[in-house]
């Protein structure tokens, strides 16, 4: 038996925003609210739990009241039905399924008005009548619904259209269309008050791992994986260290998660005791991914996902990242930016100065001063000043290509350099001379 529940706030009780939903959603998961004045919801099944109408009605107004709303309701097999009765009359209206017309039809011809009020499209109604149309049938005597329902309906289309075939459909307790529910906003949402503070990270893994694990089995029911990850800590300062990770791909695995929380939390450490933690999620379908059978498999984004969270929690957050092309002159010039993604464009355009197709140009983090012997105006032999980077006689040499820039700024920023290609016993390098002060450097290594 097919049964819809609607709730009205009434006009004498205050506005409780959300709990006309809760109360719906309590009773069923088929919920279609109207702000925070109407919701409508599937009730059949519930004569099971609940017992007859009667029964239920009374206990969705004992719901409601606990929640501060006193409501009017009204239940019928049709949602047509259940609204108007919900909205023309106070307490509980009960119309039977099959007994639609028959209990609308003593309603005033003004409880159409309710419809052209404009609530009646999240439903699913899709039905608002002109108030001109609702004049039209007072000025022809029509008092009630179901002196309404009691007219043909192809004289109705014939002289108000489809506007007045729709009136008729509503007083006879007919729906145009099904109405659709509206799902309920899933919270991936943990937390866990601690009986006594922890203080530092091992004791936390223990706490974090049991959440994860929670979250991992929803995930997987729901075939969600969680793309940001919140971690919020309540201290016993009664102040909140709270963290937000966001992944490259949707990931559901209890293990990855906890540690990718335990490594940032490692580089950003709470300054007090815990006494609550909770981990929250934002989610996105999950991510299927086939491999191909004649490629080289690449690695997983959670195992990408942990290896760069290693390195930021190793190195700091600022000197992990892939390099981003700077438009400048100055090769030197070097930035990154965190990684967010894991695919993988490729270009190609012009490479300056490739000794060999193939071959790569690694540059120091730090230029590593050396000494340079120079005859008939070419390097002759190298002598670095560090150790780990052996000098020697230059076999081979190419060069010097001259670079120079940033003159026309006010700042430091200006260069002026000669480079060369040499190769020592050691391997194959890149020279640059200053030629404002004339010292040397060794700037890469050609691999």
């Amino acid at each position: 038996m097919t049964l819809v529940t609607c709730l009205v706030r009434a006009s004498s009780s205050p506005t409780v925003p959300g709990a006309l939903e809760a109360v719906a959603r309590a009773c069923s998961p088929r919920v279609v609210p109207w702000r925070d004045d109407a919701v409508v919801f599937d009730a059949s099944g519930l004569d099971r739990a609940m017992g007859p109408p009667a029964r239920i009605a009374s206990e969705v107004t004992r719901l409601s009241a606990e929640r501060g709303v006193h409501v009017r309701v009204g239940l019928a097999g049709k949602t047509t039905t259940a609204w108007l009765l919900a909205h023309a009359q106070p307490g509980i209206s009960i119309a039977m399924p099959g007994r639609e017309a028959d209990v609308l039809a003593p309603l005033p011809i003004e409880a159409l008005k309710v419809m052209a009020a404009g609530p009646a499209a999240p439903i699913g109604l899709r039905f608002a009548p002109d108030l001109e149309c609702l004049e039209i049938l007072r000025r022809w005597g029509l008092s009630t619904l179901g002196d309404l329902a009691r007219l043909p309906r192809g004289d109705l289309h014939a002289r108000l259209g489809p506007d007045g075939v729709r009136l008729h459909q509503v007083a006879s307790g007919e729906d145009e269309c099904p109405w659709a529910p509206v799902d309920g906003v899933v919270r991936y949402y943990e937390r866990c008050e601690l009986e006594w503070p922890i203080d530092g990270l091992e004791p936390l893994a223990f706490v974090v791992a049991r959440l994860c694990e929670s979250l991992e089995a929803r995930l997987e029911r729901a075939d969600r994986g969680a793309i940001a990850v919140t971690t919020r800590l309540r201290l016993v300062t009664r102040t909140s260290h709270e963290r937000t990770l966001h992944v490259p791909a949707p990931m559901r695995e209890a293990r990855v998660v906890r540690t990718l929380i335990l490594l940032d939390l490692e580089s950003h450490p709470p300054d007090a005791a815990i006494d609550i933690v909770e981990i929250d999620l934002d989610v996105a379908p999950g991510n299927i991914v086939a491999g191909a059978l004649f490629d080289l498999t690449v690695p997983s984004p959670e195992d990408l996902a942990t290896l760069v969270a290693r390195l930021g929690a190793l190195m700091g957050e600022t000197r992990v990242g892939a390099p981003v092309l700077i438009e400048t002159f100055d090769e030197r010039t070097r930035a990154i930016k965190a990684i967010n993604t894991f695919s993988v464009k490729s270009g190609s355009g012009p490479t300056r100065r490739s000794p060999t197709p193939g071959w790569s140009l690694r540059r120091l983090p730090l230029p590593v001063a050396a000494e340079v012997m120079v005859e008939h105006g070419r390097p002759v032999r190298v002598t670095p000043s560090a150790r780990g980077l052996p000098g020697g006689p230059v076999k081979q040499c190419a060069g010097p290509w001259r670079s120079s820039g940033a003159w026309w700024t006010l700042d430091r920023r200006t260069w002026d350099r000669d480079e060369w290609d040499v190769e020592l016993p050691s391997g194959v390098y890149r020279l640059a001379r200053d030629r404002t002060t004339g010292s040397w450097s060794i700037d890469a290594i050609i691999d």
